[in-house]
């Protein structure tokens, strides 16, 4: 078993992967005054997204960018390659989907990494 670590360039806030035709976007969105949240979105590389995934909320920035970096270095082991250099094209969605999220956290664990399969499907 591989294990993959996304090492990126200091402190960010979204990320572009794609795999074949499909494109992944990550986003650590703020959800109340000091939570953030992970929004994964996927879908074609030149459509509107399909599937989308929202985790958190954490307390800190540094936490959902840890978050955010293990998840894109999961996402390296199912085949995604990371683009830090493409634009994020779906961030109005991912903002949409981010107010939706409580800046309480829930009691229960949660995965602290994503996988493909997880994703919901726009509705």
């Amino acid at each position: 078993m591989n294990l993959h670590y996304f090492h990126g360039r200091g402190p960010f806030k979204a990320l572009v992967m794609v795999r074949g035709g499909y494109r992944l976007e990550l986003f650590i969105k703020p959800v109340g005054e000091d939570a953030w949240a992970l929004v994964a979105l996927n879908g074609p590389d030149r459509g509107q997204p399909e599937r989308q995934h929202c985790q958190g909320p954490w307390k800190t920035l540094a936490r959902a960018e840890s978050i955010l970096r293990s998840t894109a270095g999961a996402l390296m082991g199912n085949g995604y390659e990371p683009c830090p250099s493409d634009h994020v094209v779906w961030s109005v969605t991912a903002q949409r989907l981010a107010r939706s999220i409580s800046s309480d956290p829930a009691p229960g664990p949660y995965p602290e990494v994503l996988s493909p399969d997880q994703f919901d499907p726009l509705v």
